[in-house]
Parts: structure tokens; C-alpha cells; sequence
């Protein structure tokens, strides 16, 4: 970063009074504020469509984010040796925490905002353009196929995690295949048309660390993996790390869906897609697939 300081200062036009490490990238104190900095493990096109999303959104009133600051030559992101950096200011507040009901009803009522200022985004360039629309059914039926096939490993292998594996491989797998069926027995492929069609912002990495509360204001931050998606992608999110912090109590998962249709509305079809991405057996899935 030090190596890098003279040309982050003359490219974004600040002066750079000190520098401390932070997360995944670095704070800078700086005669225009603080910032927050850090190199980019993506695209500069991936960079200009994170750019194009949060505008968007800015453009539609939703303005508790953390756009790109924009260089001396209007541009969200600076190339140095060592890499491309993006800048934005630096957002305080403290982290949400899912255990906590009050801190669930802001983050739910700030979705459901940003979806509804998410609607009608198709950017109008040609360059690279994220979306996981329609991917769903292949992505479960590769991780059903995944489990299967470390079963198979985990015969040969034999240790205690390979008999705990063995021993709830029936019950899971059975879980995963009847979501699947709920899956394909739903409307999802409507769902996929109609987000192509009017276009939809999905932050797709809805957690704690990028939920910032201060007082009345919650912000979202870190739009790193944004893309054009089914917004009940992040609604799910959200309901599977409220509903593990209190043992899946079905009274907690109808405020956050009340909350959020209180804003912003859910199809039928939208909640039984929800149901099957819910049902299927994930954290399993990641458990065994890690190991």
C-alpha cells in the first residue's frame, strides 16, 4: 500500500494523512475523510457493473450504501503495480447481530428497500454482466450428486467422520431429493423470465459484517458479489442465519417474511421456491464437501 500512496493520492485527487489495516483492505485518514480501501480479486468490468448496480440504487433514493469514490478521470477504481483498488467512505456503525430481534427487523425493512430500489436494473453496456438466474435446479442436482459421490468415498475410508457421515446420508439425501421436487414442481422458471425481462439487484452476500447499525440508520456495504439474481436468493439468506440463532422458530421466520412484505411483495411461486432452497440440506452438503 505504501508503494502505491503517491499514485491512490494524485488518481483520486486526496492527501493521505494516515494508513491502518482493516478487514480485507485499509482505512485512510485523508483531508477528505476517511476512507476505506482495498485491492480488487475481480474484474475491472466486474468492478464497472458493482459501479452500475450501486448507482442504480442511489437513483432510486436507497442511499445508505457505500458507492465507489471515482478518480480524477471519473473512474470507480484506480490500477496500481500492484493491482486494481477500489475506494469508497468509510461507513461507521456497528455490526447486526442475527440473535437480536431489533437488529433482524432493520436488516429485513433495509432488504426489502433495497429490492424495491433494485427493480428495473439491466445495465446498458456490453461488458461482463453476473447473474445466477435459472442455475438453481443444476446447482442442486451437482450438490445431490456431490454427496453421493463422497458416500461412496467415505465407504472406503472409514473414520469417525466417515461413520457419522454414513450413518445420516439417507435422512439428508432423502431431504435434498424432496427439495429438488419442490423445485421443479414450482414456477421457478417463470420467476427466472420475469427477472430477466424487468431486471433485479441481488446483493447476494446478506451477513452480519455487511449490515452496519447506527442509531436509526442501517447501511449495506460491500457490494462485492451483487448480481442480477432472484431477490429471494437474499431473503433466504436472511432466514437461514436469523433461523439458526434460534433453533428454527417458525415465529421468527413469519415476522422477517411480514416485515419484508410490508415493502416489498412475495408471489406465491416466489415462496415455494424459497421453500425448496430452504429445505435442501446445505449446511450438510458444505460440511462434508469441506471435509
Amino acid at each position: 500500500m505504501q508503494e502505491s500512496r503517491g499514485l491512490i493520492e494524485s488518481g483520486f485527487g486526496i492527501r493521505i494523512m494516515g494508513i491502518k489495516p482493516y478487514r480485507a483492505g485499509y482505512i485512510l485518514e485523508t483531508n477528505m475523510g476517511r476512507k476505506y480501501i482495498k485491492a480488487c480479486q475481480y474484474t475491472k468490468e466486474r468492478v464497472q457493473f458493482i459501479h452500475a448496480a450501486k448507482t442504480h440504487l442511489l437513483s432510486r433514493s436507497f442511499i445508505h450504501i457505500d458507492p465507489y469514490c471515482l478518480t480524477l478521470s471519473k473512474q470507480p477504481f484506480i490500477e496500481t503495480e500492484d493491482g486494481v483498488y477500489t475506494m469508497v467512505n468509510l461507513i461507521e456503525g456497528r455490526e447486526c447481530e442475527f440473535d437480536d430481534d431489533h437488529d433482524v427487523i432493520k436488516a429485513t425493512e433495509t432488504l426489502a428497500l433495497l429490492h424495491k430500489a433494485g427493480h428495473g436494473f439491466m445495465p446498458d453496456y456490453s461488458g461482463f454482466i453476473p447473474n445466477s438466474l435459472g442455475k438453481l435446479p443444476v446447482c442442486l442436482k451437482k450438490r445431490l450428486e456431490n454427496i453421493r459421490r463422497l458416500r461412496r468415498k467415505a465407504e472406503k475410508e472409514r473414520n469417525s467422520f466417515d461413520y457419522l457421515f454414513i450413518e445420516h446420508f439417507d435422512d439428508f439425501y432423502r431431504t435434498g431429493l424432496s427439495s429438488l421436487d419442490t423445485l421443479i414442481s414450482s414456477r421457478y422458471n417463470k420467476l427466472v423470465e420475469a427477472t430477466i425481462r424487468e431486471g433485479m439487484i441481488c446483493h447476494h452476500d446478506y451477513s452480519y459484517q455487511n449490515i452496519l447499525i447506527k442509531g436509526d440508520t442501517t447501511s449495506v456495504i460491500n457490494f462485492d458479489y451483487c448480481n442480477i439474481e432472484l431477490k429471494i436468493y437474499d431473503l433466504v439468506n436472511i432466514l437461514r442465519r436469523r433461523m439458526r440463532k434460534c433453533n428454527w422458530d417458525i415465529q421468527k421466520a413469519r415476522l422477517i417474511l411480514d416485515i419484508y412484505r410490508e415493502t416489498e411483495p412475495l408471489e406465491r411461486d416466489e415462496l415455494k421456491v424459497m421453500k425448496s432452497m430452504l429445505q435442501f440440506p446445505q449446511k450438510f452438503w458444505r460440511v462434508i464437501h469441506r471435509y
